[in-house]
């Protein structure tokens, strides 16, 4: 597909435009403009040329209008009926969250956990890493090493 003529990578970006070839042509048309650079630019002229032909629309907000109109606005009526019907439950409301959240808080504050935050001081949440070599250290040593292979 990548030895295609000028003329036959523009009918065929013709046809995906309109839509009239198959799901192979479609297929192979999009991994084409992925590929060559003529191609995406035959695409572009082609689809510029398709905005060219298209009538102005005359007015947009009377299209708006009836775009709207056109849309079942029972349904969504139907949903928040009856959702507002619908009695939250105890675990959803936000005032059980607001509770939660300061009874933690207190938990916290009685054990001394935020004393211990404030000075640093967290080997009782984290014990002492390993001495190790940084992650950049080794990458670059597996670089140089690579490197050193390839040089023999």
């Amino acid at each position: 597909m990548k030895h295609l003529s000028v003329e036959d990578k523009r009918r065929l970006g013709q046809l995906y435009i309109n839509g009239g070839c198959t799901m192979e042509q479609e297929q192979s048309w999009e991994m084409l403009l992925l590929e060559d650079a003529e191609a995406m630019d035959i695409h572009i002229q082609l689809l510029s040329s398709v905005e060219l032909s298209m009538p102005d629309m005359m007015d947009s907000i009377q299209f708006t209008d009836d775009v709207m109109n056109s849309i079942p606005v029972h349904l969504y009526e139907k949903e928040e009926s009856n959702m507002e019907q619908r009695r939250r439950r105890w675990f959803e409301h936000p005032i059980f969250h607001y509770t939660v959240a300061a009874c933690l808080t207190l938990l916290f504050l009685s054990t001394g956990l935020f004393d211990k935050l404030g000075t640093g001081d967290l080997t009782f949440i984290a014990k002492e890493p390993k001495q190790t070599m940084p992650y950049s250290e080794k990458m670059m040593n597996i670089t140089v090493t690579w490197l050193d292979q390839l040089k023999r």
